[in-house]
């Protein structure tokens, strides 16, 4: 039987191996060449571009109300 098993898989892997040859289809090669990678500004966005190239020793940006969100920890929690 361990025999029978043995053999089986090792004729499978035979056929399985033959079956990939690389023999030639006769056909001519394609070449797909990828897009051209997206600008890291139009990816991210303008803003978070200039925010992450500042100068680290510039005068920081003007906050706005709508920039801090208030955070109630006895709040009931949403469902996602």
């Amino acid at each position: 039987m361990k025999k029978l098993i043995i053999v089986s898989l090792i004729l499978g892997a035979a056929a399985g191996l033959a079956a990939c040859g690389g023999g030639s289809s006769g056909g001519s090669t394609v070449v797909v060449t990828p897009p051209p990678p997206a600008d890291s500004n139009v990816k991210f966005g303008a803003g978070f571009a200039a925010a992450f190239k500042a100068d680290p020793n510039s005068t920081p940006a003007a906050v706005s109300a709508s920039d801090v969100v208030p955070v109630d920890p006895a709040a009931k929690p949403t469902d996602l």
